[in-house]
């Protein structure tokens, strides 16, 4: 990675836990600015799991209200607000997409929101998958080395929030198979962020 997007991604965290800290202390701009700054990258990702507009906007507001009223578990051992925030909308999001009301309510889902998920560019997709590890910028770059399979894969299992079973199931193709392509893409995309590390 550049020396210029290192800093500017550990300026980015910087601000980001000054932010948290500020939250702590129930001070509502800093929640305003923390949601500007995030709710673009949110909103699409949960769009992109649970394929409604309306479901998405309520994930991306249940994710700043957790964030409002439970900031003081934010674990800073594991990583950045920004990794935090994600995972919170994504496993929100996996939950909604797996409940019985919406799996009923999803029947009722109109085709053109469906169609914005599928418009979506496989850039798009992808990119979000490593997103919240911030590296955005290099990331694009090895996603490019990755096979339409194994792109697949973490996909179904990233945004999708299947097994590896059950990505082999869908698939049709031995689960060795799944478990080797899910093993090498990650590996590829961890072979990045290692070298960036090592950079730092």
């Amino acid at each position: 990675m550049l020396p210029a997007l290192l800093s500017q991604r550990n300026e980015q965290n910087k601000q980001d836990a000054d932010l948290l800290k500020r939250i702590q202390r129930r001070d509502q701009q800093a929640l305003a600015l923390l949601y500007d700054r995030y709710s673009p990258v949110l909103y699409p990702l949960a769009l992109r799991i649970v394929v409604s507009t309306e479901e998405a906007e309520n994930l991306v507001q249940e994710v700043f209200l957790h964030v409002w009223e439970k900031s003081n578990g934010y674990p800073a051992d594991r990583g950045s607000v920004y990794s935090w925030i994600v995972a919170l909308c994504r496993n929100r999001a996996i939950d909604r997409l797996r409940s019985k009301e919406f799996k009923k309510k999803s029947r009722e889902v109109e085709t053109k929101e469906a169609q914005i998920v599928a418009d979506l560019s496989m850039d798009t997709n992808t990119r979000a998958i490593l997103v919240m590890k911030g590296y955005a910028e290099s990331v694009r770059a090895a996603l490019k080395n990755l096979s339409k399979l194994e792109v697949k894969i973490l996909e179904m299992s990233y945004y999708e929030g299947h097994s590896q079973s059950e990505i082999a199931r869908i698939l049709r193709m031995p689960l060795g198979t799944v478990k080797t392509k899910m093993r090498k893409g990650i590996q590829k995309l961890r072979a990045v962020t290692r070298r960036e590390d090592e950079a730092a």
